[in-house]
């Protein structure tokens, strides 16, 4: 007998072989993203500052240039081309082989969002997969909190060793500019350096971000690390000849940009060392605190969160309360609204109907619709009569 051929296994076996590659190339492609974001925006910005130190006249061509970068930049940008068609063809693959139900409407998107920036492929989830992500050395893991805090736990001292370099680049910066000016090494160290904090800030945070479930909250939270990432990309705008045609760098004050983004990587420096300290508990183990202490400090932080839900439960008590009140009176207006319509509805009637057909009371002679007040007073004292003689008779008969 001859094996069925299953489409499902065969789309597994795919998934599992061209993740590795997907990922590799989005790798490649940030990486290519970082060498550009040097060439073009730390480079010009570190030869200015050294041009104001030092004279340029006074400088060779040779001693200023740290690479001629047209060459690099050539090839970067081809091998970037090239991966943003690999990308593409995959997105447009997908897209045939796929089905456009509100079950995959959601890779679609994703896939579209790929082709704009291909470094977002890195962590792509698989439907074939079920929706897990592939990680080289853990494979096929499905996205959450755990696997956010497994891998903040991987990655947070690296990351807090490479957030530390920005300070020996500060420094060297801002108070050795002679050297940066007369050394060419040191320039590339420079550049080098900035280089592998963006390209690590960026690879962390695209990371981070195909794991986490509620992405918008991530990128709320952990806003600094998103502004490293864009704030070079913005100052991108000076290399533009529309901008320097319009003056717009001008305007937008791209030296106020790029300081702000060393401030911001201070910055981040400083939260990546307080989150690690934190993950870690270092400050308890530095400081030796004991475990009553611990306890102190936790029953605190219990009593913090309960008093917090206390006051969440009042105000949805409150809440409540004020739904309901408003469907009460919303109630209570649909009733007199009723009542209002079938009065109305009863007096053009009688205002229809000629007197002589309008029923009339016997004991008032009054003509109207509804029933007379005088008629249901004498039937309540008619009633009353027939009871009293119905425990009349029952006494006469006892008494027989």
């Amino acid at each position: 007998m001859k094996k069925r051929f299953d489409t499902k296994v065969w789309l597994r076996w795919f998934a599992g072989r061209n993740e590795v590659l997907m990922f590799s190339l989005a790798m490649i492609y940030l990486v290519c993203l970082a060498v550009l974001v040097v060439i073009w925006v730390d480079l010009p910005g570190l030869q200015e500052r050294a041009e104001q130190v030092i004279d340029a006249e006074s400088l060779e061509a040779a001693d200023m240039a740290v690479v001629t970068p047209y060459g690099l930049e050539g090839a970067v940008l081809l091998v970037m081309l090239g991966i943003w068609c690999v990308v593409v063809g995959e997105a447009i693959v997908h897209w045939v082989t796929r089905p456009w139900n509100r079950q995959h409407l959601r890779h679609h998107l994703h896939s579209a969002l790929f082709c704009i920036c291909p470094a977002l492929r890195m962590c792509a989830r698989s439907p074939e997969m079920h929706g897990r992500i592939w990680l080289p050395g853990l494979g096929w893991r499905r996205g959450g909190r755990r696997l956010q805090r497994q891998l903040e736990r991987h990655f947070s001292v690296p990351m807090m060793v490479i957030a530390l370099l920005i300070m020996p680049i500060l420094i060297i910066e801002f108070f050795l500019k002679d050297q940066v000016a007369a050394y060419r090494w040191l320039r590339i160290l420079l550049h080098g350096g900035t280089g592998v904090i963006w390209f690590a800030f960026a690879a962390e945070f695209i990371l981070m971000v195909s794991i986490a479930e509620k992405k918008l909250e991530y990128c709320k939270e952990h806003w600094i690390d998103l502004a490293i990432i864009l704030l070079p990309l913005v100052s991108f705008l000076r290399t533009l000849s529309l901008a320097k045609a319009t003056r717009l760098a001008d305007l937008m004050r791209i030296q106020q940009l790029s300081n702000l983004a060393r401030a911001y990587r201070l910055r981040g420096t400083a939260i990546k060392a307080l989150r690690v300290l934190i993950l870690f508990d270092l400050t308890e183990r530095i400081l030796r605190v004991s475990d009553e202490r611990r306890i102190e400090k936790l029953e605190k932080q219990l009593a913090e969160m309960e008093k917090h839900s206390r006051l969440l439960r009042q105000r949805i008590a409150k809440l409540k309360f004020k739904c309901a009140e408003q469907e009460t009176l919303e109630q209570e207006a649909l009733e007199q609204e009723a009542l209002e319509q079938e009065a109305d509805g009863l007096k053009s009637m009688s205002a229809g109907m000629p007197i002589a057909e309008l029923p009339v009371c016997t004991l008032c002679n009054v003509a109207s619709l509804q029933p007379c007040r005088c008629s249901a007073a004498h039937d309540s004292q008619l009633h009353d009569s027939v009871a009293s003689v119905d425990t009349g008779g029952d006494e006469n008969r006892r008494t027989i």
